[in-house]
Parts: C-alpha cells; sequence; structure tokens
C-alpha cells in the first residue's frame, strides 16, 4: 500500500522555521549592541563624574593654608625648644617668640622695600639712557632737517616722541622725523631760515663774509712817496 507525503507542507514549514530563526538572531544581536552602547555610555558618565569631582575636590587654597599653618607650628616648637634650653620661663619664651617674629616681619619688609627701591632706580636708569637716546636720533634728524642750533632745544622739548619706536620697539628715525617736522608745522617760526638752510653752521659764513670783504676792499692804489713838495 502506497502513501502519498505533502512536500510541499515540509517545504513552507522549512521555510517559516528559518525566517523565525533568523528573525530571533537579528533581534538578539541588536539587544547585545544596545547594550554594549548603553553600559558605554554609563561608563563615560562615571569618569566625567569622577573627573569632575575631582577637579572640584582640590582646594589649592586650603593645602597652601594647611602648609602655613604646619610651617608656623613647626617654627614656635623650634623656637620653643631652643629658649627652653636657655632656661626661660613660660611667660619670657612666649615674648621671645612674638619678639622674633616681629624682627623676621620687620625685616621682610626692608628687603620688599629695598627690591621695590633698587626696582625703581634700574627703572629710572633706563628710562634716562632711552631719553638721551631719542635727543641724540632727533639731533642728528634735526641736522638733516636744517634746523638752527639755537632753536634746537626749543624743537627737542615741544616735540613728541611718544610714538617714535616701531614695531620692535627700537627708536625710529622716521618717527622722529615725523615728530619734528611736526614741530616746525605748528610754530612755523622755528623753521630755518631759506637763506640758511644748511644747519649747525658756526662761524663758516662769517668767515666767507670776511674773505669777501677782504676781497673788496683789494683795490689796487697808487702809492706816492710823501714829502713836502707835493701838494
Amino acid at each position: 500500500m502506497k502513501k502519498h507525503i505533502n512536500l510541499q507542507l515540509f517545504a513552507e514549514g522549512g521555510d517559516g522555521n528559518g525566517s523565525q530563526n533568523a528573525g530571533e538572531g537579528n533581534n538578539n544581536t541588536n539587544q547585545n549592541q544596545a547594550g554594549q552602547n548603553q553600559q558605554n555610555a554609563g561608563q563615560q558618565q562615571n569618569s566625567g563624574q569622577q573627573g569632575g569631582q575631582q577637579s572640584a575636590g582640590i582646594d589649592y587654597d586650603k593645602i597652601q593654608s594647611m602648609l602655613d599653618n604646619a610651617t608656623a607650628k613647626k617654627e614656635n616648637a623650634v623656637l620653643k625648644s631652643y629658649f627652653q634650653q636657655q632656661g626661660l620661663s613660660e611667660d619670657e619664651i612666649s615674648q621671645a617668640i612674638a619678639t622674633f617674629k616681629q624682627n623676621k616681619q620687620q625685616q621682610a619688609s626692608e628687603q620688599q622695600n629695598a627690591n621695590a627701591n633698587l626696582q625703581n632706580e634700574v627703572a629710572a636708569a633706563q628710562k634716562a639712557a632711552e631719553q638721551a637716546q631719542i635727543e641724540l636720533t632727533a639731533t642728528k634728524v634735526a641736522m638733516t632737517l636744517g634746523i638752527d642750533a639755537k632753536t634746537l632745544p626749543y624743537v627737542l622739548k615741544m616735540a613728541d616722541f611718544s610714538k617714535i619706536k616701531d614695531s620692535d620697539g627700537k627708536i625710529s628715525e622716521d618717527n622722529v622725523k615725523t615728530a619734528l617736522e611736526q614741530v616746525l608745522k605748528d610754530v612755523p617760526a622755528l623753521k630755518p631760515a631759506k637763506e640758511n638752510n644748511t644747519g649747525f653752521q658756526i662761524g663758516a659764513g662769517q668767515q666767507q663774509g670776511g674773505n669777501n670783504n677782504n676781497n673788496g676792499n683789494n683795490v689796487n692804489i697808487p702809492l706816492k712817496r710823501w714829502n713836502r713838495f707835493n701838494n
């Protein structure tokens, strides 16, 4: 007797089971990945919170205060031990420690004042040297502008040299020239004369004029010997 088997039934059942298994596998993979992401996010959040707590928990001012207190206590203990060895009483020890600290503070204040005075002296010396360099450069530039030696001190005094340094912090002759020209522009009376535009010539013009006068007086005059018979 032959039995008929429906193969289509087994085929459809096989496809259904395969699809179901594949879907379950994908769901498991997604769930595992989501759990891993949540775990990583939790670790990062915990690390950030711990780092913030560590940064917020460090009080450097408090640490410095603790160190200062420890140093002061150690200093008092050393001083007290020393004065006890000298045979001082408790009251004398307290007074001696207070005197020591007062003298120490006074010496520190004097040293601080001395350092400040030294810095001020150095700054003043640097300023004087810079001013001398400015005047030297200005005098050199003034010669090229034909400024008279008599009016030069007034020009230098009136000039604004606050912007004569270049980008490198050095004195610029062009900026010095601009400052001097501005003074001559504001006060035309200080401008050099057109007929004497060479500047800083002392005595040269007088010597030349003297030579011209001598040359002008060189006139041929006939000499005649005088006697009593001449009219």
